[in-house]
């Protein structure tokens, strides 16, 4: 609102802006504006009648010939013939429907996309061919692009511009006359004027050699504007002088403070250092003391299995079937001992190792995987749906991992449905963040204990139920925050599960939100 106050100001005051104003609107806008104007319209209303010519031209050169290849359902023949359509000039889509209520599925071909704007369409009644009852077979649809018009447009005003660039040029040297004549004349004296001046030594006041005018222009405002600053520079010139004084001072106590501040800097960096190598360091001490750990609790499993291999080797014979049933427990428990150190060491090596992110066909993983789980187990029948080409920046590695791990659940928690599905897809947020998930339709759990799902050791079945040391999804949740990404899950007794996940998040969340609003219906 201000800027246009300002214009109306300047429109309306008595000076050099409003006759310079006056000039240019007088013998410049009304030769270039209407010139181009009527030449481009001109040149729109050739150009339609061009496009319409060329699409009243396809019923009579192309309609038969498709009519013949339709009725054959002769499809490499009718892509030849659109494709040829679409090659005219300006047309950009191009579209065969079958029409016919005795066929479930009709013939649909399109070539090009079809849009609401800036086109032309027509569409063809095609009819059957060497009959005179006129039966409709199909629909041929022609969409030809304004497009190129408007780029043709856009190219001839440009070249009408330029041309009216002489035009413009002749108008710019006239305005260029009359502001050398109203202005500059006058600036060079003020200029001189100034260089002159010298706020030590104050020069007598400006004036202007000119005739006076009736009402002051910008011009004269200027003239009085200097002479007023003139007088206001002797008087602050004296109170800069005792400013400077003072600001020397502060000058010289914001360097103090600026280099205590970069030895305090200097002092937090090397804090920083030492406090991150000693992280590097503990967090070596921990892999190491993971593997130490797991290495030395295999040794006298493995012994206490022998020893009970061999007991039952020589005890065959006077073992009781309540002994037989010890040494049984003894061995199942050793291997189940042994499994969760495995788990454990997976664990820690999920946390620890170092990632080697590219980009991936998540897809095809998850396809290898469940053709292995397919070949482990030939007993069973599970309907696996899997959505092609989903492409992720991930660790191979770690990802094989993950997947095998929630499909791995999913499979096991199928075991008791007759008809076993798993799904593996995606969907994007309102964000652009995109999801993965992992659906089945197996034993499910309730949703009140979603918070234990990730805890290691933690399993929300029995052992009877399901087999299981309850570090699989502990696993997959370290693996998907090293992708800085987020899981959560969705389920009910009964009712299937479904795991999602995201990489590398645009927006974080809270550690406290295990579950979102799904987008994905139950199976």
């Amino acid at each position: 609102m201000e800027f246009f106050k300002q214009i109306s100001k300047a429109v309306s005051h008595t000076g050099i802006g409003r006759r310079l104003l006056l000039h240019i609107i007088l013998f410049s806008s009304v030769v270039t504006l209407l010139a181009t104007a009527v030449q481009l319209f001109t040149d729109y209303q050739r150009d339609i009648s061009l496009i319409e010519g060329r699409l009243g031209d396809i019923q009579s050169s192309h309609l038969s010939a498709i009519s013949a290849s339709l009725w054959n359902l002769d499809t490499k023949q009718l892509y030849i013939q659109i494709e040829g359509i679409r090659h005219l000039p300006d047309v950009d889509a191009v579209a065969i429907y079958e029409l016919s209520e005795s066929v479930i599925n009709p013939l649909v071909i399109e070539l090009g996309k079809f849009q609401d704007t800036n086109a032309i369409v027509r569409e063809y009644f095609i009819f059957k061919p060497d009959t005179n009852d006129k039966q409709v077979i199909g629909v041929l649809k022609v969409q030809a692009s304004l497009q190129d018009v408007y780029a043709r447009l856009l190219d001839k005003a440009v070249v009408i511009l330029l041309s009216q660039g002489v035009k413009t040029f002749l108008v710019s040297m006239f305005i260029l006359f009359i502001f050398y004549r109203l202005v500059t004349v006058h600036l060079s004296e003020i200029a001189n004027h100034l260089a002159r001046y010298k706020i030590v030594e104050p020069a007598p006041r400006l004036a202007l050699q000119r005739k006076q005018l009736d009402d002051k222009d910008e011009l004269d405002q200027v003239v009085e504007a200097f002479n007023q600053l003139t007088d206001n520079l002797v008087s602050a010139y004296d109170n800069l002088q005792s400013i400077n004084k003072a600001l020397a001072d502060d000058v010289a106590a914001r360097k103090r403070a600026e280099r205590e501040v970069r030895r305090l800097n200097l002092e937090l960096e090397e804090r920083v250092q030492r406090r991150t190598a000693e992280l590097e360091a503990a967090n070596k001490e921990l892999g190491s003391f993971c593997f130490s750990v797991s290495h030395d609790l295999r040794a006298p499993l493995r012994r206490i299995d022998g020893v009970c291999q061999v007991l039952q080797e020589r005890l065959v014979d006077d073992l009781s079937g309540k002994s037989r049933h010890f040494f049984d427990r003894i061995t199942q428990e050793s291997q189940s001992m042994s499994e969760m150190i495995d788990s454990f060491l997976q664990l820690s090596r999920a946390t620890q190792s170092e990632l080697n992110v590219d980009s991936a066909n998540v897809s095809l993983i998850v396809e290898k995987l469940v053709n292995e789980l397919q070949e482990n187990n030939k007993d069973r029948q599970v309907s696996v749906i899997i959505e092609p080409d989903i492409w992720a920046d991930i660790d191979r590695r770690m990802m094989t991992v993950l997947l095998n791990n929630l499909l791995s659940n999913a499979w096991k928690y199928t075991e008791k449905e007759s008809a076993a599905v798993i799904e593996f897809g995606h969907y994007e947020e309102e964000s652009g963040q995109q999801v993965l998930f992992i659906k089945d339709n197996g034993a499910g759990f309730d949703m009140k204990y979603a918070d234990r799902l990730f805890t290691p050791f933690t399993r929300l079945h029995r052992q009877d139920e399901f087999e299981g040391v309850g570090i699989g999804l502990a696993t997959v949740q370290r693996i998907v925050a090293r992708h800085g990404g987020h899981i959560w899950a969705e389920s009910a007794p009964d009712s299937g599960a479904v795991f999602y996940f995201t990489l590398w998040e645009m927006h974080s969340h809270s550690s406290s939100d295990t579950h979102r609003l799904p987008v994905i219906n139950k199976a």
